[in-house]
């Protein structure tokens, strides 16, 4: 499959009129943001829309307007033309909504990732773009569709939390030029930041308290990595969305180069998540040696076996590369 221009990706979305849209599992705020923005430029069109996830939004996002879009994934019965999978570099990332999309007639393959397996009968990969949400905005401006308030705040969201708030290398000038038409069209940045970052339950507080008992360093590599186990969850009543941004406290240490975490997702089947705070460090190779894939600084993988089997494999592989 070849790679789409954003021309002829911006003429199949005026082609068709039913639409499923859905990001990974374990959505995060840039597939959130991202698919939320897409389905409301496509409604102002007339366009048929529905968003189905395998996984719910973590809480911290639930301030963001859905308009009654978003679906429980049991509730999806019937077939659609058109399936549009958000930050996905396989559609094994779709997760519990791959057969609904190996069921429609049509594949729309939106990401950013340099890894994107190219699996759709459209592919718009966009490894410049700081987020997906950057891409749904040239999208919805080259379909001609008013970025209202809701758009406008969906689409910050996913800029905001894929960038790190804009401190990650990913930032562009470009991201700052769209940030700035967002802010044109009514987005409080402020009350946005607040609105992720600043309002935790107690369960979420917990899961950082276990994670940060878990940090381990090697100091003499530059590497850190913190451990959660399926029981954090439990214990702490949180979801595995609620981790998100956990690996940044090993990533800010003074002296760590690169940073780990290791996600027990299931009995047997542990997530990792990778970031590098130097170009001359490329984790994606090492997600890439899993199976995995993403940027240059920051990746991952999903690996089969226990989470002290995968944390020795991954920390080998690792220390070899710095070696």
């Amino acid at each position: 499959m070849r790679n789409n221009s954003l021309r002829e990706i911006v003429r199949a979305f005026r082609k068709y009129d039913d639409y499923i849209l859905s990001t990974h599992n374990n959505p995060d705020g840039d597939g959130i943001g991202a698919e939320l923005a897409l389905s409301f430029g496509l409604k102002k069109l007339g366009k048929k829309v529905v968003i189905a996830n395998s996984d719910p939004y973590p809480e911290n996002y639930e301030f963001l307007p859905s308009n009654g879009l978003v679906k429980d994934k049991d509730a999806i019965k019937a077939s659609y033309n058109v399936a549009v999978s958000l930050e996905c570099s396989g559609l094994d990332r779709i997760g519990k909504m791959k057969k609904v999309f190996l069921k429609s007639k049509k594949i729309i393959n939106l990401d950013h990732h340099m890894s994107n397996e190219y699996f759709g009968d459209f592919n718009y990969i966009d490894s410049g773009a700081a987020a997906v949400g950057e891409q749904v905005y040239d999208i919805l401006l080259g379909l001609g569709v008013k970025i209202d308030i809701d758009i406008a705040t969906c689409i910050y969201t996913a800029l905001v939390t894929d960038t790190g708030s804009f401190a990650y290398s990913n930032t562009s000038k470009r991201t700052h030029q769209i940030v700035v038409e967002l802010m044109n069209a009514g987005v409080n940045p402020s009350e946005i930041y607040q609105n992720i970052y600043e309002v935790s339950s107690l369960g979420k507080m917990q899961l950082l308290g276990k994670a940060l008992s878990s940090l381990r360093t090697d100091k003499k590599r530059g590497v850190a990595w913190i451990t959660l186990k399926k029981d954090n969850f439990i214990k702490t009543g949180t979801a595995y969305g609620d981790s998100e941004g956990l690996i940044n406290y090993a990533r800010s240490i003074k002296g760590v180069n690169v940073a780990i975490s290791f996600t027990e997702v299931e009995e047997g089947r542990v997530k990792i998540s990778l970031r590098s705070k130097k170009d001359d460090f490329d984790v994606n190779k090492i997600a890439l040696s899993f199976n995995g894939g993403g940027h240059r600084r920051a990746s991952g993988a999903i690996l089969e076996g226990s989470i002290e089997e995968v944390k020795e494999k991954v920390l080998n592989k690792i220390f070899d590369y710095i070696k």
